[in-house]
């Protein structure tokens, strides 16, 4: 377990800065005693080892620390945003305790107790006496609820066990060269499950979390030094976009992006101003990382991770030959096996140890992978049946706009009709025009429609939710 990891920093290096907190420097051996004190408070809260809570706030060190802090007793914990609404009622219903900021939401919560700062400074105020909490450590132990990202405008849940936790802790230390010199910068929330894994997979390895929302990502990856940080395809744009002119490029930088593929021209962009290494996965929250693209391919291929397994299949479920088009399959050694209260979705997408989620892509024999976006969303056309994220590829390419969503959407006739959404337009209306047709021009798809948006809508993981996306357009259209 991470608090193991963390303990073994403290005793061997209690000096080692563990997180640096809205610039307040947490040695491990500090950490380490703050983990041990919010687990007896957890503890006193009367949640035991096979419980659940979900936590709810804003104060990034107290989240760290109750997450810790639940993963070593072995109680599986669930983050949450203040803003999600009644989307998180599911979850906030089905958990044991509900842990919340005075501003977070707790509808539907059996029982609750309030995170204020009072309560988090009298739990962390006393000395810590050093005395190591008994904790259970069997593999199938809960310690992680996760949630989907909610493409749909819904999310699943499912459990994450020490086993997997572990597993894909082990996939981020060497996929990332984590080492006692790493400085991850934090930029997602907490309920991201990247955010947490790589950050756990950080301290496992003796390094530094980064706590900073005071300042954007540049200024907090000039300021400390960071060599990892996760930045969303939209994310490194607009912080690519407001680099100023004399900013020094780190010496050392690891870019993690996903949830929409990184084009090649934002690659260079961020290679030639801001990162030594910029890494494109395709993973899912149930499975963990499936493959990466460290160098730009031309044909948008990146390559299996070591412990992935993937194949093409087709309808039935047999592969299809290799190089041609089929519906993904995937299994890891870290993988979930089932959602929490959704037998129908489970059997669905759950089926001879194989996780199918819904993209369509290709599979070469040499191991490596392309992505060509999800199944269901094939658009048809005139005829002609496009896949919206080739498209949304075309347009992000030739830079059209900061952010880009295509759907289609039917007519007075019942016919499907395109629509290009774009959003942060730095262009005005005649260039942004040439440069969505010179991008059309591959596909000869014929009229078109564009429109524009404040946002496109993404889930906090960087995907487009489409279903949002037609709303938003069809909104826009009957507003004009």
């Amino acid at each position: 377990m991470t608090a193991d990891y963390v303990a073994y920093h403290a005793a061997e290096r209690p000096d080692a800065v563990a997180m640096i907190h809205h610039g307040r420097a947490v040695s491990y051996a500090g950490f380490c005693g703050d983990i041990r004190k919010v687990a007896r408070a957890v503890s006193a809260l009367g949640v035991r080892s096979g419980g659940s809570v979900a936590v709810g706030t804003d104060d990034l060190y107290a989240h760290w620390l109750l997450l810790l802090a639940c993963e070593q007793l072995g109680i599986a914990a669930a983050s949450y945003l203040s803003g999600e609404g009644p989307i998180c009622t599911p979850l906030l219903a089905s958990v044991d305790l509900v842990l919340a900021a005075p501003d977070f939401p707790t509808t539907g919560a059996r029982r609750c107790h309030p995170l204020t700062q009072p309560w988090i400074q009298g739990v962390l105020a006393p000395p810590d006496d050093g005395e190591a909490l008994p904790s259970t450590k069997a593999p199938d132990d809960p310690v992680r609820i996760v949630r989907t990202s909610g493409t749909t405008g819904a999310n699943k849940r499912f459990l994450v066990t020490r086993r997997m936790h572990d597993s894909v802790s082990a996939q981020w230390q060497w996929g990332f060269a984590l080492s006692r010199r790493s400085r991850y910068l934090q930029t997602l929330p907490l309920m991201v499950r990247a955010a947490y894994d790589l950050g756990s997979a950080c301290l496992r390895s003796g390094g530094t979390v980064e706590l900073e929302t005071r300042t954007g990502a540049i200024e907090a990856v000039a300021a400390h030094a960071i060599t990892h940080a996760i930045l969303l395809p939209a994310h490194l744009k607009s912080e690519l976009d407001r680099l100023p002119p004399d900013f020094a490029k780190p010496r050392e930088l690891t870019i993690v992006s996903f949830g929409a593929a990184a084009s090649r021209m934002l690659r260079e962009r961020a290679i030639a101003r801001l990162a030594t290494g910029l890494c494109d996965l395709y993973g899912t929250v149930e499975v963990g990382c499936v493959s990466a693209m460290w160098q730009h391919d031309p044909d948008g291929f990146g390559a299996l991770w070591p412990q992935a397994q993937a194949e093409a299949v087709d309808e039935r479920g047999d592969p299809v030959p290799s190089g041609e088009m089929g519906r993904i399959r995937v299994k890891t050694e870290g993988m979930s096996e089932a959602y929490i209260g959704d037998p129908e979705t489970t059997r669905r997408m759950f089926r001879d140890g194989w996780f199918y989620p819904g993209d369509a892509g290709i599979l070469r024999p040499d191991r490596r992978l392309k992505i060509l976006g999800r199944a269901d969303d094939l658009l048809n056309i005139g005829g002609q049946k496009f896949l919206p994220a080739v498209l949304e590829d075309l347009l992000v390419n030739r830079e059209v706009a900061g952010d880009v969503g295509v759907c289609a959407i039917m007519n007075a006739d019942g016919i499907d009709e395109l629509y290009i959404a774009v959003s942060n337009v730095a262009h005005d209306d005649k260039e942004l025009m040439g440069r969505i047709e010179h991008a059309m021009r591959p596909v000869q798809i014929g009229r078109f429609y564009v429109v524009k948006l404040d946002r496109i809508p993404r889930s906090p993981n960087g995907k487009l939710q489409r279903e949002v996306l037609k709303e938003d357009v069809a909104r826009s259209l009957r507003v004009r």
